[in-house]
């Protein structure tokens, strides 16, 4: 059975950034929505002297990491692909951006030093291994946070089936690459087959690897109930076209 790690690792830590496009704009695009959900420095966690400290949790080629360093944050970036923190070290320039390769869960509990912000964006959430990991998570977000500090999550809403060829996602084309999404519905889990097609540069052949795993089918009720149960009240829901966007507050002392 492929874990996620090897699914990134076999396949698509290799095509990742392409799918979200220009990685520039990708990054102006995260940092106008940390900004439009008022997580600057400043304004989380009640911490004074110097930048506060943020983490990414599962930060992938940093489009969030390097947009909360823009916004002031020391930001502390975790992911386990070798390829995707060789990107982000690349593209982190001056910024404060410390990397640390390994498992989110095992990384919120080695460090006692308390954050301001925690983020898990993009779909990382339901890539965690079981429900009862997602409340491990949140609990060791709320052990990091510092009173007042703030978790921001997205996730996608996987709780619908998808029939028929309503389960192909397109995910990518251009000259040489086609990446498409394939989703097989499980009754706590969605099997993922990421299929990409390459050209031969030599002799123009496509060549087709594919490879899958499973993420968790989260419900939006479900995830705020657990958030409550760690300690983090939800401050700000929403949700557009699948996608779930949740903003909680850490408990002030």
């Amino acid at each position: 059975m492929p874990t996620v790690a090897d699914h990134y690792d076999k396949l698509l830590a290799e095509h990742y950034s392409r799918m979200f496009g220009d990685h520039d704009a990708k990054v102006a695009e995260q940092r106008a929505l940390f900004e439009r959900l008022g997580l600057r420095a400043g304004s989380s966690g009640g911490m004074s002297g110097g930048s506060p400290e943020a983490i990414d949790l599962g930060c992938g080629s940093g489009f969030q990491s390097i947009a909360l360093a823009q916004l002031g944050f020391r930001v502390t970036a975790v992911d386990t692909s070798d390829r995707l923190l060789a990107e982000l070290e690349a593209r982190r320039g001056p910024l404060a951006v410390e990397i640390v390769r390994g498992d989110l869960l095992d990384a919120l509990e080695r460090s006692d030093t308390p954050c301001a912000l925690a983020v898990c964006m993009g779909d990382t959430l339901p890539h965690l291994g079981s429900k009862s990991d997602v409340e491990r998570m949140f609990a060791g977000c709320a052990r990091r946070l510092a009173p007042g500090g703030h978790l921001a999550l997205t996730f996608r809403d996987l709780t619908r089936d998808l029939e028929g060829v309503d389960r192909f996602i397109p995910v990518h084309d251009s000259a040489d690459v086609i990446m498409t999404c394939f989703l097989e519905y499980e009754p706590e889990t969605v099997k993922v087959h990421d299929l990409v097609h390459t050209r031969g540069r030599e002799d123009g052949r496509w060549t087709l690897s594919a490879s899958f795993y499973r993420k968790l089918r989260l419900s939006p009720d479900w995830v705020c109930d657990r958030l409550d149960a760690a300690g983090l009240r939800v401050i700000h829901r929403e949700i557009a076209r699948g996608l779930v966007t949740l903003v909680t507050l850490a408990a002030r002392s």
